[in-house]
C-alpha cells in the first residue's frame, strides 16, 4: 500500500467520525472520542505493508478487555468502514492510556472536540516525524498498566469459559463475524500476551 493511500484512509475515517458526531444528539449516540495512528505509518516507509489505528471509546474499561469483540466498538468500526480498509484496528477505553503492549508508539490525528489534526496529516505526508507528538510509555508505566489490564482480561476469560457451552451465550456471540471459538481464542491470547510481556519487562 502506498503511503499516500494509507494517509488518505486516515483522512476519510476522520471525516466520517466528524459527521457521525451528530448521532450524539440522538438515542443512538457516538462514543468515539479519539483516533490514533500507530505502526509503520510512524516511520518513513514509502509503501507500508499495513496501517494501524486505535479507536478511543467512552465505554467502561471492563467492557473493553484487550482483543475482546465489543458490540459498540464493532459498530463504530463498521461506520468507519474499517473492515474494507487495508488497516489494522483496535479500540481502547477512554479511562485507560491509548498505548498498550501491542501499540507502544502512537500519534493522535482526530478528536471529537477538534476534528482532524491537519498538522499531523501533513507531517505524516512529508515524513516530518520530528513534528509529531508521539505518545509512548516507559517500561515502568507499561508494566503498571498491564497489571491492571491483566486483571480485567482474566475476569473476561473466566466469564467466557463459564458461559462457553450456554446456548444463549453462543448464539449471542456469533454476531460481528465471530464465533464462540473466536471469542475464547481472543480471551486466552490476550491473557497470554500480557503475561509474556510482563515477564519480558521484569
Amino acid at each position: 500500500m502506498k503511503r499516500s493511500t494509507a494517509i488518505g484512509h486516515l483522512v476519510e475515517m476522520a471525516e466520517v467520525a466528524s459527521d457521525r458526531l451528530r448521532l450524539r444528539a440522538t438515542d443512538i449516540g457516538w462514543p468515539l472520542h479519539e483516533l490514533w495512528v500507530t505502526g509503520e505509518l510512524l516511520g518513513e516507509a514509502d509503501s507500508p505493508e499495513f496501517g494501524a489505528v486505535v479507536l478511543v471509546l467512552d465505554v467502561d474499561a471492563d467492557e473493553l478487555p484487550w482483543l475482546a469483540l465489543n458490540p459498540t466498538g464493532e459498530w463504530i468500526g463498521d461506520q468507519l468502514r474499517l473492515g474494507k480498509r487495508p488497516i489494522r484496528w483496535s479500540y481502547r477505553p477512554l479511562a485507560w492510556p491509548v498505548w498498550n503492549h501491542e501499540h507502544r508508539r502512537l500519534v493522535r490525528f482526530w478528536t471529537a472536540r477538534d476534528g482532524l489534526d491537519t498538522d499531523v496529516i501533513e507531517a505524516l505526508r512529508a515524513r516530518r516525524l520530528d513534528r509529531l507528538t508521539v505518545v509512548e510509555p516507559s517500561e515502568e508505566e507499561l508494566a503498571d498498566q498491564l497489571g491492571e489490564e491483566l486483571a480485567v482480561s482474566r475476569r473476561h476469560l473466566r466469564a467466557v469459559l463459564g458461559s462457553y457451552w450456554d446456548r444463549d451465550w453462543r448464539r449471542e456471540h456469533t454476531r460481528h463475524g465471530g464465533s464462540p471459538e473466536d471469542h475464547l481464542w481472543r480471551a486466552a491470547i490476550a491473557v497470554e500476551d500480557m503475561l509474556v510481556t510482563l515477564d519480558n519487562l521484569s
